[in-house]
């Protein structure tokens, strides 16, 4: 078993990997303010959230997530996802994104994860700045159109799954790519064989609730 400093040194090797790739492929303004956020947080055990790691409840899925990825510029980031993958806490969002009669729908309900490496309540490190973290969706799962008002950024680490963006037409995004969604974007997401796994990023409002946007 790790103890809480190497705990600590390998969460924080997982962030250090995330920034460097965004860091080296970031193109516009919005993607590098929302880096240099990142870059302002504190990483030590003095700021480290009392929490307890919850394993994921989607393991199968996520092991393959990671299986599929094959980019080059992406190994050092799974291979440190793996490493830190039982001592990082894993949620299922059942009301925390949305509300009790959002109609996300079942598909969502019971096909997400997700992990904070950073954010004010169960990230592993603590900030009030922003919420970055882990997020997965099991195979053959629409995830309805929606809209928030917090700024976000996805760096894409497996493929197969397509995006959708206010009225134009689905596009798959291929594994590495960055995708950044302003405020009220609406957006969707049709994930295919292979499980949706990426970094995600939200700053200012992200307490607030998403919103479905009926198509």
């Amino acid at each position: 078993m790790l103890n809480s400093e190497n705990k600590v040194k390998l969460v924080r090797s997982l962030i250090a990997e995330i920034k460097y790739f965004l860091e080296t492929k970031t193109t516009t303004i919005e993607q590098k303010e929302i880096f240099e956020l990142i870059s302002l947080i504190q990483l030590d055990e003095n700021n480290v959230n009392n929490q307890k790691a919850k394993k994921p409840q989607k393991k199968e899925a996520i092991l393959n997530a990671l299986n599929s990825i094959k980019d080059s510029n992406l190994m050092q980031i799974r291979e440190y996802i793996l490493l830190a993958l039982n001592h990082l806490q894993w949620n299922v969002d059942a009301e925390e994104f949305y509300g009790k009669t959002s109609g996300i729908g079942k598909d969502y309900l019971t096909g997400n994860m997700n992990t904070e490496l950073i954010g004010p309540k169960t990230g592993f490190f603590v900030s009030n700045q922003l919420r970055l973290g882990l997020f997965l969706l099991e195979p053959n799962i629409f995830y309805k159109d929606h809209m928030h008002a917090a700024p976000e950024l996805y760096l894409n680490l497996t493929g197969g799954t397509q995006w959708r963006f206010e009225h134009t037409n689905w596009t798959e995004k291929a594994p590495g790519s960055i995708i950044y969604n302003p405020p009220f974007r609406t957006h969707a997401m049709k994930v295919g064989d292979i499980p949706f796994l990426s970094v995600w990023c939200w700053t200012h409002s992200f307490n607030s609730k998403c919103i479905l946007v009926p198509r």
